[in-house]
């Protein structure tokens, strides 16, 4: 039902945008080049990401007011465009663009700001009200940062509420192999000369778009979120749609302006650009295209594949991969428990070592120490865990130290063997510093398996100790990650 809402909003307001510029046909066939051609199809058809629906719809409000204000400046239009700026700020860092937005609308030079002046001067109490209500949006932003931890505005795993200066994540966001912009939606590039013809054609918006777009990107790329691979084609990327796609409209106009030669050769290059777009997103939904996995290596072999053999699948990153965000990220999986240790019997061999003082939780736990330097193995044969192609484990235990951790070492050890000997071998050391000692900490170590694993082969996970001071380990639990049908 979100979805659905959302998706009206953004294809009514754009429409209703696009109008005033362009032909009902060219505003159709650029609507036709947002749903076709980038991941608003994806989110539409398949919800494939609530948040950044919602986000667009909110940018294509803020545009739809913003424009409607300009033309008869009212107290609906700057109520609804200062809620909708006040949100986006308050949601994410990037929302600050939509202030640039409506202050530069209908201005390019001396001439015309001195117009928005008097404007402004007319209808002072409206202004008051829209930049009110953004920079409240701002200020609630910095007092209250984890507002919406737990809701859909949260992003997709638990994030940094940082920003990092000088985009350093530019080119990841837009090249990046795994789920870089312009990789995956390669069709927004026409928005660059559609911006130069929008400069030619409409000043009095080019300036107001152009620098919401560059402020946007720029603040995208300075989140360190944006190193996360874990939203296909960049799917924080989409409210820029609400404004690249007038530029894009630009582009359409001229293109069917042209000869038919012109139209001809334009009109197959976008065409297959939706064509390649909704390729990927099949790819992406069928398991072929993964952005936490591939390597450029993996996408050249699998490029208009609609089959992968395991030599391929091979080419993919599995073992040096954020493996903590990529299974964070729960409602991806269906999780099933493969086992538990709460110490409340004696799991065989192990007496002298449950401990009834120090415990998290029930009425014992487990004590490492000089004589026992490792707790009871889990172990079990890959075939009889999963028959998934691809699936992840994930070991999470409380741990507790009276020194603090560094100077204690203990390490949670998830390791791979074949025939007896390990081929993969995956520790965490536990040295962090959120790691407090006097207390229980909470610890996670995950392992993803690609089915180029033999299913003779055997997982085992265990704490390995080497310390001098006693530690305590309490509720392990060993839990299957299963990918859901997308």
């Amino acid at each position: 039902m979100i979805v659905a809402i959302t998706s009206i909003i953004t294809l009514l307001g754009l429409w209703i945008i696009l109008r005033k510029y362009f032909t009902a046909a060219v505003t159709f066939a650029t609507l036709l080049l947002l749903a076709l051609g980038t991941n608003f199809f994806l989110m539409a058809i398949y919800s494939g990401a609530v948040q950044a629906g919602i986000l667009l719809a909110l940018t294509v409000l803020v545009v739809w007011m913003t424009q409607r204000w300009y033309e008869k400046p009212g107290w609906a239009e700057a109520i609804i465009a200062g809620l909708v700026m006040g949100g986006l700020i308050f949601i994410k860092p990037a929302g600050f663009a939509s202030i640039l937005l409506f202050f530069f609308w209908g201005s390019y030079n001396k001439e015309t700001f001195n117009q928005k002046w008097k404007i402004y001067r007319e209808h002072t109490g409206q202004v008051i009200l829209v930049f009110g209500l953004f920079f409240a949006g701002l200020a609630l932003r910095v007092i209250f940062p984890s507002a919406f931890e737990g809701t859909w505005f949260s992003g997709y795993v638990p994030h940094k509420r940082v920003l990092y200066f000088l985009a350093p994540n530019l080119w990841t966001v837009l090249c990046s192999i795994r789920n870089g912009w312009l990789i995956y939606t390669p069709l927004v590039l026409f928005s660059l000369p559609g911006f130069y013809i929008l400069a030619e054609r409409n000043k009095r918006i080019f300036y107001a778009t152009f620098l919401f777009s560059l402020a946007f990107l720029l603040l995208i790329a300075s989140s360190p979120d944006m190193t996360t691979p874990d939203n296909f084609s960049q799917a924080r990327m989409t409210e820029i749609f609400a404004v690249i796609f007038i530029p894009m409209g630009y582009f359409v106009c001229r293109v069917t302006e042209g000869r038919w030669l012109r139209k001809t050769v334009f009109g197959f290059i976008l065409i297959a650009l939706a064509g390649l777009n909704l390729f990927q997103i099949w790819q992406y939904r069928a398991g072929i295209l993964n952005p936490w996995f591939t390597t450029p290596e993996y996408y050249r072999a699998v490029f208009l594949k609609t089959t992968v053999n395991e030599g391929t699948r091979a080419l993919q990153e599995l073992y040096t991969m954020d493996v903590t965000s990529y299974l964070a990220n729960e409602q991806e999986f269906n999780i099933r428990s493969l086992a538990t240790y709460e110490f409340e019997n004696d799991p065989g061999g192990w007496g002298g070592h449950i401990e009834n003082k120090i415990f998290r939780s029930g009425k014992y736990g487990f004590r490492l120490d000089s004589s026992q330097r490792s707790t009871p193995p889990f172990g079990k044969n890959l075939g009889a865990i999963s028959q998934k192609n691809l699936y992840g484990i994930r070991v999470s235990a409380w741990v507790y130290s009276e020194i603090p951790f560094p100077n204690n070492p203990v390490s949670l050890i998830l390791t791979l063997k074949h025939n007896g000997v390990t081929y993969h071998y995956r520790p965490l050391v536990l040295t962090n510093p959120d790691l407090k000692p006097g207390r229980w900490n909470l610890v996670r170590q995950g392992l993803v398996i690609n089915r180029e694993e033999l299913p003779t082969d055997t997982f085992l996970s265990h704490f390995w100790y080497t310390g001098n001071s006693a530690v305590y380990v309490d509720d392990i639990s060993i839990e299957l990650f299963e990918p859901k049908e997308k």
